[in-house]
């Protein structure tokens, strides 16, 4: 097994790079919360793969000179992987400018193991996989049986059931914790859905101050696709899920207002690898909020509700822009030969499924449920609207028109184009596809907007 040093002072972080480089590219992680802590370890010439370490902690000029010159003196050729927006000059390094891009983090370190996709996906693990005995305990209950691991002779092990599955954690874990385990087991076959229910806890993360906008737009995106999974399989908006939208909902606002224009929050987007759907999202809920800001009948009222509507309206969608990894639009789901008439009736219904979705969520935002149900132009939510009516709720004409656009920005980008937000070239463009008297009020006060 490979093996890495994490230098970071991170808890959440650091359970979320252990289990994730353990459970995808095999490689054990040594975590030590700073500097001070890995000098001895790094002098020792251990047999590194690579190592991890916080941009923050590297700030010290000294400390930065006493990992150059242990990696010099021992003629280590170990790749440093740095992460944080801080640059450094230090030889053999990589940065990763978001710590909780966990993809990014993945695909940096199979790069330097030489492990492709198709040796992750068909990676050898043994009955047990190792999960720090800190993370459990953060948890309100366990989600799969936990298991101790006890040796035997022959370095053979036992792994006694310590706690059932669906059962409160905390205590038990905490006696184990006092008597020196640092890690308990799961059985491997719940490793990867044990990693996907752990992710809730990057959530919490946004209560940070020190948080940049691409961390709190990462973040956010890591959300959406906890809700899209967990009402993919059960289309009930549980407490959890309402705590975890609302935090996620707020930062992309923050986010949005302190974003120069559309080319701001598209290169944060793409730096942090996000899907098409999350970008789509968030690129469409600051252009509608920024059509609203100058509309006459405008509010802070619909731009929060705006806000909450496109963070759920193509929810359904996420999990199969996940499964069908070439298709970069609705029309692609529908009219592609791969996708399953099965998932075909999923994109054609998924704004009135959006709509009932919304109706069980607690303190839903008055009308949030019609916009969402009306946001291709069909009242029923059932299918796409070719000519747009003056039948339906003017929010969702917003987000009709802030779609259009988003639409004609991404496929410039995909297409390789220069991006060019010339207002009134883009308003003409939608002008032609927009003919009703509503919608073209709609469409002039874009020239007005900060996009």
């Amino acid at each position: 097994m490979s093996q890495a040093l994490l230098i970071s002072n991170n808890d959440t972080v650091n359970y979320m790079y252990e289990v994730n480089l353990r459970a995808y590219v095999a490689m054990n992680v040594t975590v030590k919360q700073s500097i001070a802590q890995a000098l001895p370890l790094l002098e020792q010439s251990p047999n590194l793969d690579a190592i991890i370490c916080f941009a923050d902690l590297l700030s010290d000029s000294e400390n930065l000179d006493k990992i150059e010159k242990i990696l010099s003196a021992s003629n280590a050729e170990t790749p440093v992987l740095i992460v944080g927006d801080k640059e450094f000059k230090l030889e053999n390094s990589i940065t990763i400018k978001n710590k909780y891009n966990i993809k990014m983090l993945l695909q940096t370190m199979a790069k330097i193991l030489e492990i492709t996709a198709k040796d992750m996906a068909s990676l050898k693990v043994g009955s047990y996989f190792p999960v720090p005995a800190q993370l459990i305990k953060r948890l309100k209950e366990s989600p799969c049986a936990i298991y101790l691991r006890k040796k035997k002779e022959n370095l053979e092990y036992d792994y006694p059931l310590i706690i059932e599955k669906n059962t409160p954690a905390a205590n038990i874990i905490d006696t184990h914790i006092e008597n020196g385990v640092e890690h308990v087991y799961i059985e491997s076959t719940e490793r990867l859905r044990f990693i996907n229910l752990v992710s809730k806890l990057v959530i919490d993360e946004l209560d940070r101050k020190d948080l940049s906008s691409s961390e709190k737009l990462e973040i956010a995106s890591q959300g959406m696709k906890i809700i899209s999974d967990e009402v993919f399989e059960d289309p009930q908006v549980t407490e959890e899920l309402v705590n975890i939208s609302k935090k996620c909902i707020e930062s992309i606002k923050v986010v949005a207002k302190k974003a120069k224009g559309i080319k701001d929050l598209l290169k944060m987007l793409i730096q942090n690898q996000s899907d098409y759907c999350y970008q789509h999202s968030i690129l469409c809920s600051y252009v509608a909020t920024e059509i609203i800001d100058k509309m006459s009948w405008g509010s802070e009222e619909q731009k929060d509700k705006v806000s909450f509507a496109l963070f759920f309206h193509d929810i359904y969608l996420v999990p199969l822009y996940k499964k069908y990894t070439n298709v970069n639009s609705e029309e692609d789901l529908l009219f592609m030969d791969e996708v399953t008439d099965e998932d075909k009736e999923i994109v054609l219904n998924h704004a009135k499924m959006a709509g009932d979705l919304i109706k069980t969520f607690p303190r839903c935002p008055i009308g949030a449920d019609v916009i969402l149900t009306q946001h291709h132009g069909m009242t029923s939510g059932q299918g796409f609207a070719i000519n747009f009516k003056d039948d339906i709720s003017p929010l969702a004409k917003v987000i009709i028109i802030a779609e259009e656009l988003t639409n004609i920005i991404l496929k410039k980008v995909e297409s390789g184009a220069k991006l060019n937000m010339d207002k009134t070239i883009l308003a003409a463009q939608l002008a032609d596809k927009f003919r009703g008297h509503s919608y073209k009020k709609i469409v002039l006060a874009i020239k007005d907007t900060k996009i």
